[in-house]
């Protein structure tokens, strides 16, 4: 073997780099995405209480007068804006996921974390089915 094939960038080594690299943009997306998914849960719990904070349903003040069933729309109706934005924020994130988990699945990568060749019995994180321990398996 001489110095020229140590040197030579082979195309299992490209394959090995493109996995690299799909993989850390993969879990860059999954973050961003988990993000935009806490983001969204803030701005539906926002948009859930200034909706009862505004219908006078929670807290302590009270306007001293019923609210008519048209100005209960027009106050809900103000803040629907944040419950759409906080849904598009939702989808993004959900989409970021996916598709996260699909270029990982693509390239050849492990959604689980489990690799080709480990073996069967380090996955198993409880006793099979009738076996408890507890002197009650079922009759052989």
């Amino acid at each position: 073997m001489s110095d020229a094939d140590i040197d030579t960038v082979t195309a299992a080594d490209v394959t090995g780099l493109n996995r690299a690299v799909v993989a850390r943009a993969a879990d860059l997306a999954r973050l961003v995405g988990t993000g935009l998914l806490i983001v969204a849960g803030l701005g539906v719990l926002a948009w859930a209480w200034l909706v009862l904070r505004g219908l006078d349903v929670i807290g302590d003040q009270y306007f001293g007068e019923d609210l008519a069933f048209n100005e209960r729309v027009d106050l809900v109706a103000g803040y629907v804006s944040l419950l759409l934005f906080s849904g598009l924020a939702a989808g993004v994130g959900v989409g970021l996921r996916l598709g996260a988990d699909v270029s990982v699945a693509r390239t050849g990568g492990s959604l689980t974390g489990v690799e080709a060749g480990e073996p069967l019995a380090s996955l198993r994180r409880r006793p099979p089915v009738g076996d408890a321990g507890d002197g009650d398996e079922a009759p052989a």
